[in-house]
């Protein structure tokens, strides 16, 4: 994607008043970060303070600040004389980020095992239930969505805030890898093969089978990524 909001609504026409809502960076700035999450704002995607201040109908300064707050999630880069684009971490970045994440991730499993109660067990059956409806009716995006809350079930069942807080900082970052890799051909397969190892472990409360099985599933999208990058040469 070329530029900013290009699958977003046009900007406002001039004189209209200012959308309610769109007052704040903050505001902005939450925007913003859902649409690079969900993928329709790319990498490298030029984010140009006039195009947005005239999207949302506000002045440059609430602009800054929402790019600023970005940056600092490291969703965003300020490149000289190009300006603020969506964040495109080096293949070596996005190897580390994967590599901390499985560590995370495979924490998370471990603590599980320990701590879940009946109700957090509950949400993993239906989750991992969901993931392979999901895979059955052949829709990627499905699939990306259900794999995601059952992940997210595992970190609830852990009752570690910080530490899921700091799984869904990184993910963030890796939104848009892990979407490539989710719909490439023959993914979903050997995901949902990663995930009866893991789901079983937990059913078991084996900690460490199921801190191992999450942290190799996670590490396998790190290979993924490499290979992805290799043919995007992103």
């Amino acid at each position: 994607m070329k530029s900013v909001l290009a699958a977003a609504p046009g900007p406002a026409k001039k004189g209209s008043p200012r959308k309610k809502g769109w007052a704040l960076g903050s505001d902005i700035g939450a925007d913003l970060e859902t649409q690079i999450i969900e993928g329709r704002l790319s990498p490298g995607a030029k984010l140009d303070e006039v195009t947005i201040g005239n999207h949302y109908s506000v002045s440059r300064t609430p602009v800054r600040e929402a790019l600023r707050a970005l940056a600092a999630k490291g969703l965003v880069e300020f490149q000289p004389r190009i300006g603020a684009i969506v964040a495109r971490p080096t293949v070596g970045e996005v190897m580390d980020l994967f590599e901390v994440v499985a560590e995370l991730e495979g924490v998370a499993a471990r603590l599980a095992c320990e701590r879940m109660d009946e109700a957090d067990e509950k949400v993993i059956v239906e989750t991992h239930h969901a993931c392979i409806e999901a895979a059955s009716s052949l829709d990627p995006k499905k699939y990306y969505q259900t794999n995601g809350q059952f992940h997210e079930a595992i970190q609830k069942a852990a009752h570690n805030q910080m530490l899921s807080e700091q799984i869904e900082h990184l993910n963030k970052r890796l939104s848009p890898y892990r979407r490539f890799i989710t719909f490439r051909p023959g993914r979903t397969e050997t995901a949902l093969r990663e995930h009866e190892e893991v789901f079983s472990a937990l059913l078991k409360r084996d900690g460490a089978a199921a801190s191992t099985a999450l942290r190799d599933h996670v590490r396998v999208l790190a290979e993924d990524t490499l290979a992805l990058a290799r043919s995007l040469k992103f």
